[in-house]
């Protein structure tokens, strides 16, 4: 699977609103898990998002080189995001794509708006208790609890 847009683009945020695209320095899903579910709710309907796991940034600009992901946790973080997708609600199912900067690896997310909003997340989804669930939006750059 390969992305739309050039992997260069994201990390330089051309051809799209900084607002769209958050960089993750590693794979936390209890964190990345509130970005999709604001992604895929898209309050705004600007298309959803991008998730760039794998890259520092530094006041939203990405840091190179990238300080990447080793290989053999892309296989896994793919296998862990099918039981993270069936935890929203409805489910929701992004795209995970892996590619190659600077000589090291990233995971992206593309996050498309949800055909089947709002979606809710657990706020833990790695919890084993039982879970407490959040409707999630983007306000500005940042993805946050959606107030009632």
């Amino acid at each position: 699977m390969e992305l739309e847009l050039d992997v260069e683009d994201l990390l330089n945020k051309r051809k799209l609103e900084s607002d769209r695209i958050e960089f993750k320095t590693g794979w936390n899903p209890d964190d990345i898990y509130h970005s999709v579910c604001a992604f895929a709710n898209d309050y705004n309907n600007e298309g959803g998002g991008y998730i760039v796991v794998g890259v520092e940034e530094e006041n939203g600009i990405a840091k190179r080189p990238v300080k990447g992901l080793p290989e053999h946790m892309l296989d896994s973080i793919q296998k862990d995001m099918l039981g993270y997708n069936n935890l929203i609600s409805p489910p929701y199912f992004p795209q995970g794509i892996p590619a190659e900067v600077d000589g090291k690896w990233i995971f992206v997310i593309v996050v498309r708006t949800g055909q089947q909003r709002p979606y809710k997340s657990p706020e833990h989804v790695t919890s084993k208790k039982e879970k407490k669930y959040n409707y999630y939006i983007r306000y500005q750059t940042s993805s946050v609890k959606a107030n009632s």
